[in-house]
């Protein structure tokens, strides 16, 4: 019993010190972690803005990257709120450090003005992305995500676009470190952000 209770001491005084040289427990993502983070390579596609637009040539340390498409009716404008609610709960000077990209997984459809007519009703800084369908499966291809036509009968839209519903959290270095599910708590989001971008100030 006195050694259980010497060891006890022993790991109090520990913590002690720990917590007196500014040490911290390790933060704990939200979201779901990717051990180990997943590289995303350079890829090139056609931003709303009708110019060509690299991902190594987007500045803002965080990208978020969604595929969805306009014609969607439910998940991803669901989902584009949540993204702008949970951006909205950063610090202006942090919110300014964070870039969406919407991968269109309709580019039949989604030419780059529809892209931006969408997207502004959402956020303004938010991006839309299209292209050719070989150059948009070859981009979700790292990322594990997929997207195919689903016909609809009687429908005014003639067919939906099933598709990976999961947003991903890409650091500095364009690695995927953090997804979400459709549904996500914007809690969540804005937590993992502001993480880091805290980190990549130190």
């Amino acid at each position: 019993m006195r050694r259980g209770l010497q060891r006890s001491i022993l790991a109090l005084a520990i913590c002690l010190w720990l917590a007196g040289q500014g040490c911290s427990p390790a933060y704990e993502f939200k979201g779901s972690a990717m051990e180990p983070p997943l590289t995303i390579p350079d890829f090139e596609l056609t931003a709303n803005d009708g110019r060509p637009l690299r991902l190594s040539q987007i500045e803002e340390e965080i990208v978020l990257v969604y595929f969805g498409y306009t014609f969607c009716p439910d998940v991803c404008p669901l989902t584009l709120a949540d993204v702008r609610t949970a951006l909205n709960e950063l610090p202006p000077a942090e919110r300014g450090r964070v870039r969406l990209l919407f991968i269109s997984a309709d580019p039949e459809r989604d030419t780059p003005e529809t892209l931006a007519r969408y997207l502004s009703a959402f956020d303004a800084d938010f991006t839309g992305m299209t292209g050719d369908i070989e150059a948009i499966q070859a981009v979700m291809q790292p990322f594990g995500a997929y997207a195919e036509k689903a016909e609809v009968a009687e429908s005014a839209a003639g067919y939906l676009v099933n598709h990976t519903a999961r947003l991903y959290l890409l650091n500095a270095q364009r690695e995927v470190v953090v997804t979400y599910p459709f549904g996500f708590e914007t809690e969540a989001l804005s937590s993992d952000v502001g993480y880091l971008l805290q980190e990549n100030v130190k």
